[in-house]
């Protein structure tokens, strides 16, 4: 009796899963990023995102918790599942708006996990990116000397030096009209990219000189409204602020200038990040991962589907 011809079969191939956990989501501006990256490179991504406030237009899974308290209580095997941790603690005990702030009459957060979410990452095998404000990142001194209300050091050696293995981002790298700057520290390699603070994609100033649009405090805020005329290219007129820049007139000039459109709130977009530095950073994970030497077993799942 004569045997069949064997038949090759196409494989049904599967995307390949990219999992994260979103810690201190916010309303997920880096999550975006991440997304928008890792599906182009054909992956199937499954993102969660843990905040202790509601997070409304959180556009992926989601967990209200106190992220110290979860981190806490939860084993670290379930961690594991995941190939990549973000985190975005708190920021405003060391933004750069704080006096701002409180000259306004608005009393900011002093809230600080950043040192326990950095112990967590730091001593366990998940790779991670910490994001937050390039202050937040300081020597023991200014760190103390702001626990106790202080202003740390002008111009601190120390701190400079706890800064220098980290990535900053500018949202004049990515043709962005904010400048948004944010430190990254992460467990792989980020490419550093060169600020271009004269980008066209900054509205004109005082003195005929690009300026980013704020996204911070009140919409449509000016800081010193006596003096100068204001005027760019889009025609836009009125009181020119006599310190720092301005922030945005509406809503929707806010999310242009951040690349964001799924945050619909002022309040929540003011504490986002542009997806653009999460989008970069998820490249550059991608392709030192791919450099990394892959398990035996990973090996032989690839020789299998080649002979196939």
């Amino acid at each position: 009796m004569a045997m069949p011809t064997q038949q090759k079969y196409p494989l049904m191939i599967h995307k390949p899963i990219f999992r994260i956990l979103d810690l201190c989501c916010g309303d997920g501006g880096s999550a975006v990023g991440y997304a928008k990256a890792l599906e182009a490179l054909d992956y199937k991504v499954e993102i969660l995102g843990i905040d202790i406030e509601r997070m409304e237009d959180y556009p992926y899974f989601f967990i209200q918790d106190d992220v110290v308290d979860f981190i806490e209580r939860t084993p670290y095997e379930w961690f594991q599942q995941f190939d990549l941790i973000h985190a975005s603690p708190p920021c405003q005990w060391a933004s750069i708006t704080r006096e701002l702030a409180i000259a306004q009459g608005n009393m900011p957060s002093d809230i600080n996990i950043m040192p326990e979410i950095r112990i967590f990452l730091k001593q366990g095998d998940i790779p991670y990116v910490i994001e937050n404000v390039v202050k937040a990142w300081a020597c023991e001194r200014c760190n103390s000397l702001r626990m106790r209300g202080e202003k740390a050091i002008p111009g601190c050696k120390e701190c400079k030096e706890v800064r220098k293995p980290h990535t900053i981002l500018c949202g004049s790298s990515f043709d962005l009209a904010v400048q948004r700057h944010r430190m990254f520290e992460t467990s792989f390699p980020i490419e550093k990219l060169p600020c271009n603070h004269k980008t066209d994609s900054w509205p004109i100033g005082p003195k005929g000189k690009p300026k980013p649009i704020g996204i911070y405090h009140s919409l449509n805020d000016y800081v010193g409204m006596s003096k100068w005329k204001r005027w760019d290219k889009g025609g836009r007129k009125g009181p020119e602020p006599t310190l720092g820049g301005w922030t945005a007139k509406t809503l929707e000039e806010a999310q242009q200038a951040m690349g964001i459109s799924h945050i619909t709130k002022w309040n929540r977009l003011k504490e986002a990040i542009p997806p653009a530095y999460t989008e970069h950073i998820a490249k550059c994970f991608i392709d030192w991962r791919n450099k990394q030497p892959k398990p035996k077993a990973q090996v032989q799942e690839k020789k299998m589907l080649d002979a196939n």
